[in-house]
């Protein structure tokens, strides 16, 4: 009886090693916010290392830097026309013209490597980012058109261009497949 005994303890002990080992408390943090990146992964590291970007992804890379050239050509212009002289009534609209198609070429320059480098977030502001684009393009045509300004109205009509591409090229199906793993 005690060997036994001993020998149904020693399957139920090792029952619970077994039971044990398969229900060991493990550490799983829940992450709400499917968007944001795992704590050890920066915003800007790269999610495909050794992989070379699709050409979709780096022709997208340019315009967006052609594109930042461009609105930094339009900022140029407006303080051009404010240094110049401009009509009073239009001051104001030349200085918001100025100061958002700065900040769109500075945007524009800094978000084009992580879309290259497939960083999701900053891939989303990127596409926000060449939506404001395009409205400072539409501003700048109805600035133009009010001041009745022909290389104000060409450089509105470039940029507006530009900023087209720009949005068709972050929307396009290859450029979200590779930003969107």
């Amino acid at each position: 009886m005690g060997l036994l005994h001993l020998c149904s303890r020693a399957r139920h002990a090792t029952l619970f090693v077994m039971q044990d080992s398969r229900s060991s408390p493990t550490l799983t943090v829940s992450r709400p916010f499917s968007v944001l990146p795992t704590p050890r992964q920066s915003l800007l590291a790269q999610r495909h290392p050794g992989v070379r970007p699709p050409q979709d992804v780096r022709q997208t890379c340019v315009l967006m830097f052609v594109s930042a050239i461009l609105f930094g050509g339009l900022a140029y212009l407006s303080w051009t026309m404010l240094s110049e002289g401009a009509p009073s009534v239009v001051v104001s609209d030349l200085w918001l013209l100025l100061v958002v198609a700065s900040l769109v070429a500075l945007g524009l320059a800094g978000l084009a490597m992580p879309v290259r480098r497939a960083g999701y977030v900053l891939w989303r502001a990127s596409q926000f980012g060449s939506l404001v684009a395009f409205g400072t393009a539409l501003f700048a045509l109805f600035l133009a058109a009010r001041l009745a300004d022909t290389p104000l109205l060409l450089a509105g009509v470039v940029v507006a261009l530009f900023a087209i591409i720009v949005n068709i090229a972050l929307w396009s199906t290859n450029v979200r497949r590779w930003c969107d793993r």
